[in-house]
């Protein structure tokens, strides 16, 4: 198993704490009653903060005394451009096309209860590998060793690698961009999903702006951003690097 330091921000934000508190309850909740332990976070468009959202879900839930696997499923990018790549490292894709074995794959990282899986080396068509039974074995492997499995994949709008994804886990989780995500591509992503039999767990509204999230907290200062490494973690909860908030309306 690899080591992985994980560098973002840290805002000092009640309100987005307590937003990724309700949302990891209400999956936990969700999870007792229908044992749904892999999730699949689906966004329309590039640059929703899904991957921000799915990193800062996994820490929080990480936090909760879960064992959490991140996986990071989309292979179409070099490792140089991801968040959390910033060295090559074997991954998914190096799992997939059998190079290496399912735990080879995983990274430590210095939060507790949270392993990391990379994509691996840049792929042109993982499509074929996703819908490997190699790849359904990992699902099954991954949900029998932890308690929740969260993947990240590209755009739906971009490519058809998420769909594939989320016809196979549990649920899905759409993350919609507030004042920028369109309701038609959302209505066509729900449409897409449900005509492949994904189960759509509820929607994530995120980059909530200040004003409009003080309409419900007040006038607290909520908004202190500040820089650091997981490596110098303090007892504190891990937020996304955007400086928006989040909300979430989720489904039974």
């Amino acid at each position: 198993m690899q080591l992985k330091t994980f560098n973002v921000y840290d805002n000092e934000n009640k309100a987005v704490q307590d937003a990724y508190d309700m949302l990891t309850a209400k999956i936990h909740i969700n999870n007792s009653l229908k044992k749904q332990k892999s999730f699949v976070l689906i966004s329309c468009r590039p640059e929703e903060g899904k991957t921000s959202l799915a990193i800062s879900l996994s820490i929080s839930m990480a936090h909760s005394g879960w064992k959490v696997l991140l996986v990071d499923a989309d292979m179409r990018k070099p490792p140089a451009a991801k968040r959390l790549n910033q060295e090559f490292q074997l991954g998914l894709s190096d799992y997939l096309t059998g190079k290496i074995e399912f735990s080879e794959a995983l990274s430590e990282t210095n939060i507790t209860n949270l392993t990391y899986l990379s994509c691996g080396l840049e792929q042109s068509n993982p499509v074929e590998l996703l819908c490997s039974s190699r790849f359904q074995e990992l699902i099954e492997q991954a949900q029998s060793d932890y308690d929740f499995v969260l993947f990240d994949t590209p755009a739906l709008e971009s490519v058809v690698d998420g769909a594939i994804v989320a016809s196979k886990v549990d649920a899905s989780l759409m993350v919609v961009e507030m004042g920028s995500t369109k309701m038609k591509s959302v209505t066509r992503a729900k449409e897409q999903l449900e005509s492949i039999n994904a189960v759509i767990l509820g929607v994530v509204l995120n980059k909530v702006k200040k004003h409009d999230y003080k309409r419900y907290y007040g006038s607290y200062n909520y908004f202190l951003n500040t820089k650091r490494s997981f490596i110098k973690r303090r007892k504190k909860k891990y937020v996304p690097l955007d400086s928006g908030t989040t909300e979430h309306v989720l489904k039974a």
